[in-house]
Formats: C-alpha cells, sequence, structure tokens
C-alpha cells in the first residue's frame, strides 16, 4: 500500500520515535502478518511488513487441540515479531487470532504462551468481528466507496462476506471454509480432477446457500477481493488472460487449465510462490463457488485487510474502538427491549463505586473497566426470554453472540458478569479468563452485584451516598446515618448477599456512620 500523502506544512516524526508508531498483528490460520506504521499529521503511513507462513490451521485437531509441531512454528515466528515490537506503546498495539484460535478452544495454554512471547495480549475475535475489521482494512486502503460495496476475504479456515454502504458495514458472515481446509479435504496429496474439483465447489456452494440470497437481493456496485488467495488467483489470471481483474471467464479458464496439468506445480506459473502452491486449489474452488453462488462478474483484488483494519482503528484510538462496542451494545439493549432507565442508574451507581476502589484495589485505566459499564447496559436482557433465570439467559445471549468491537475475551467478561450478578458466584466458572484477569473480573461482579442489590426497588430516587472501603478479604459499606434503618428491604438484600458473597470466598460488612 502507498504511503498516505502529507498535508500541507505536516512533517514527519523522526524514525526512531515510537510514540507516534502502531503495529497490528493478524494470526490467521495460514499465515501470520505484522504490520507497522507510524502517524503522520491526520495520515497514518505503513513503514514495514512481515509475514510468515506459520500453517497454524494445520495443527488444529478435532478435539480443539493444537498438534506441538503447529504451536512451535507459531512461538518462533511470535518470538521473532515480538522482536519488533519492544519499542511500541502497549496502547498501539493490537494483535488477534482468527479461525484456528477460535476453533482451538483447549488451546488456552498456548495462547498464554503465545501472549508470553510476543509481549502482548493476544485476542481471539468473533468471524464477524473478523468481517468488520475487513471491511475497515479495505475502506482504509481503497478509501470510502461511493456507493455499495462487496468484500470477500478467505482465510486459511474461514471466509468473509461483507457488504457495506460506504465506511458502514450492513451485512457479515463468517463461512467455515478456507484455503487450508478446503486443501487438506479435497486436494491433500496435491491431485486435482475434476471429479475433486465439482465436489469441493459443490460443498462450497452449500456453504453459500443460507446467506447468498440475502447478499443478491441487496445488490452492490463494485466486489473487492482480499486474502493472499485471492491475490494469487488474480495474479495467475492475470498472466493466463493478461487482465487486471477476476471474471468468471478468467476463473474458469484457470479451473480447465488445473484440471489438465492434474497439480499446481505442473502449471509452469513463475508468480506462484512455492509455500502458496499447497493451499492455491483450495483457495481458487473457494472463490469460484462465490462467483457463481452470489453472482458477481468482476471481482478486484486489494491488499487492505484485516491488518489494515486493526491498524485504522487503532490510529483512530481507544474512543475508535469503543464507539463501536457502544454501538453494539445499545443496539442489544433495544433488541432486547432491555428497561434503560434502570440500567442507566445501576450503570452509573457501579461506575461511581468503581471510582472509589479503584486506587484501592490498583486498576488503573485497565480496558476491563469498560466492561463493567457494558454488563451494566444489559444485565437485564435475559428477561426477553424469562424472568426466572434470566441473569443466565442473558449470560447465554452474550457468550453466544456476535458482538461487533468485542474480543473473544471482553465479550467472555461481559457475559460473565451478566451471569452473576445476581445469585450465587460459581468461581471456577471464571477459569475461562486469563489467571491474571480473574481477581478483577470478581470484583467487577460483586460491584455490579452491589448496584443492581441498591436499585432493586426501581425508582428513580438516586441510591443513597455510600463509601466504600476495601479490605484485606472483600470490602465495607459506609452508609449515612439512618441510610440502612430507613430502608429494612434493602438491608435484608445486603445480609442475603453477605451470605452469598461469604460461600464465593469474600467478605461483605456494612454499616451506618454516626
Amino acid at each position: 500500500m502507498e504511503p498516505q500523502p502529507l498535508p500541507q506544512g505536516i512533517t514527519a516524526p523522526p524514525n526512531g520515535d515510537p510514540a507516534g508508531h502502531f503495529a497490528a498483528l493478524d494470526l490467521g490460520s495460514n499465515s501470520f502478518h505484522l504490520i507497522l506504521a507510524r502517524r503522520l499529521g491526520q495520515h497514518i503511513q505503513v513503514i514495514d511488513r512481515l509475514r510468515e507462513m506459520v500453517r497454524l490451521g494445520t495443527g488444529l485437531r478435532a478435539d480443539g487441540t493444537i498438534t506441538p509441531e503447529a504451536q512451535q512454528r507459531a512461538l518462533e515466528t511470535l518470538r521473532r515479531f515480538g522482536d519488533r515490537l519492544r519499542d511500541i506503546p502497549p496502547q498501539h498495539i493490537r494483535a488477534v487470532g482468527t479461525y484456528t484460535l477460535r476453533r482451538g478452544f483447549r488451546a488456552v495454554d498456548f495462547l498464554e504462551q503465545a501472549g508470553q512471547v510476543l509481549g502482548h495480549p493476544i485476542e481471539v475475535i468473533s468471524g464477524q468481528e473478523e468481517a468488520r475489521l475487513i471491511y475497515r482494512g479495505v475502506s482504509f486502503t481503497l478509501g470510502p466507496p461511493a456507493n455499495r460495496r462487496l468484500v470477500f476475504d478467505i482465510g486459511g479456515g474461514s471466509s468473509e462476506i461483507v457488504l457495506g454502504d460506504g465506511i458502514h458495514p450492513i451485512c457479515m458472515e463468517s463461512l467455515h471454509m478456507g484455503c487450508i481446509t478446503y486443501s487438506q479435504r479435497f486436494f491433500r496429496d496435491g491431485r486435482i480432477t475434476a471429479k475433486r474439483w465439482q465436489a469441493a465447489e459443490t460443498a462450497a456452494r452449500l456453504e453459500f446457500q443460507p446467506v447468498a440470497a440475502n447478499f443478491r437481493a441487496a445488490g452492490w456496485h463494485e466486489a473487492i477481493g482480499t486474502s493472499g488467495s485471492i491475490r494469487a488467483v488474480a495474479a495467475m489470471v492475470q498472466t493466463l488472460r493478461n487482465t487486471p481483474d477476476i471474471d468468471a471467464a478468467g476463473l474458469a479458464d484457470l479451473r480447465d487449465r488445473l484440471i489438465r496439468a492434474g497439480r499446481v506445480d505442473r502449471l509452469n506459473l513463475p508468480d506462484l510462490a512455492a509455500e502458496r502452491q499447497q493451499v492455491f486449489a483450495g483457495g481458487a474452488v473457494i472463490l469460484s463457488a462465490a462467483f457463481a453462488a452470489l453472482g458477481i462478474e468482476r471481482m478486484l483484488p486489494c491488499d487492505g485487510a484485516l491488518r489494515e483494519g486493526l491498524l485504522d482503528e487503532l490510529a483512530a484510538g481507544r474512543r475508535g474502538r469503543q464507539d463501536v462496542c457502544n454501538h453494539t451494545a445499545e443496539a442489544l439493549s433495544q433488541l432486547y427491549h432491555a428497561d434503560r432507565g434502570q440500567a442507566s442508574r445501576v450503570c452509573t451507581t457501579a461506575l461511581g463505586f468503581l471510582d472509589q476502589l479503584r486506587e484501592q484495589w490498583a486498576l488503573g485505566q485497565t480496558p476491563d473497566i469498560d466492561a463493567l459499564r457494558w454488563a451494566a447496559m444489559l444485565h437485564e436482557i435475559g428477561l426477553a426470554i424469562s424472568h426466572s433465570g434470566y441473569h443466565k439467559h442473558g449470560h447465554y445471549l452474550l457468550a453466544n453472540g456476535d458482538l461487533a468491537g468485542f474480543s473473544r475475551n471482553t465479550q467472555t467478561l461481559v457475559s460473565l458478569l451478566v451471569r452473576f450478578h445476581r445469585r450465587k458466584i460459581i468461581r471456577r466458572e471464571f477459569n475461562v479468563l486469563p489467571p491474571e484477569q480473574r481477581l478483577t473480573a470478581l470484583r467487577l461482579t460483586i460491584v455490579l452485584r452491589l448496584a443492581v442489590l441498591l436499585h432493586r426497588a426501581r425508582g428513580s430516587e438516586p441510591a443513597p451516598p455510600i463509601q466504600l472501603t476495601a479490605t484485606t478479604d472483600g470490602l465495607h459499606m459506609d452508609f449515612p446515618k439512618k441510610g440502612l434503618t430507613l430502608r429494612p428491604l434493602m438491608h435484608a438484600d445486603l445480609l442475603e448477599e453477605q451470605a452469598l458473597l461469604e460461600r464465593a470466598g469474600f467478605a461483605l460488612s456494612f454499616g451506618e456512620t454516626d
């Protein structure tokens, strides 16, 4: 991607100044990418790119583990990448894992080790979040479209389709097929036959079937293809037919040549790297199915994808990503008809409590605090299903939904806060979080529980002014004089809460000031 031009009168900061530098890492199923950039006035200039073919997806087992060999390849790459990140501010770095790390649900230890080797935590993002960031990366690279744009990306384990209007995606899907998985499933030994190609394309068409009609009905003015697989196909079509983009005729010609050759390496295409040959057929057949299923006539390849989307969002600052998460939380609140007044009261009280405890608990400016706000906004969405056990219903909706802007870790944390904002706390359930986050998660849960308890009457009256003090094993609440005496139901609720927290190993005490 060419550097963005400097505005009049803007000069570049020194190359050695790390404060204006950013790094985005895309840990895909096929390859790992690192993109480094610096801020130039209001613009972002890419200064370096690194890519290593790790093939993490080839090591994914059916039981959700990743083979030691694949883990070792990944760790060696991350160690090299980590060396390039040493001087960049942590808040200017974002590393995300996609399909293989989503499916590797028993690879928690590997993720922790990978973050230590890299020197930065790794987020695992959902397919929908991956699609959103891919669309943003295309807009960053090509500029926002004047009309509707379709973006298609083929990864190692999944493929993303996004339809957007301007800078905003309006329809996003992530499908369970990628160049590694299809190459292993249909072309494992490297042989390409008409029968194998037909079986692979039929399987891909079946993946598209549930979503294709919606995309075709909406329509678009241009189709953009991202990822190494699509760029490799575009390069082959250009070599074979001397055309700058991909069309259906070019794909058909490429398919016929592959079948006649019987193997990719017999095509004698010097532009196709040996490392790409192993997964080329899987990517090409998925792209062929996409053209047929979606009715694509012509597709332009684009270098920008997930990592450029990460970079653009990083450069926008923490507020840019927060805005996406806030929009998602607002949309969920409306979808499930949450009582916005009650949510606002609980949120205000919870954040007020947290302000009192921030120094005592040494929380600093941890982004986990945002999770408390989103959980307070959404703690009652389970009521849309049933009042009985509504905290469990809310947890299920949040844990299993596609939440734009949320990493898997943040999504898990918010869902746990909602799950345990009432009734008993099961501490082992917090073990799905990284070890260093579990104590903070428990503390945020208790703050939310207390805020919900104080507003149980659902009235507009504000909560009484309460002073919170952290103790060695819990919290003490100081109410104003007669603050509890005049609220016997609140007092009874607090006694019940005290017993529930004691079972979870957390001490709660309370009283009135003189």
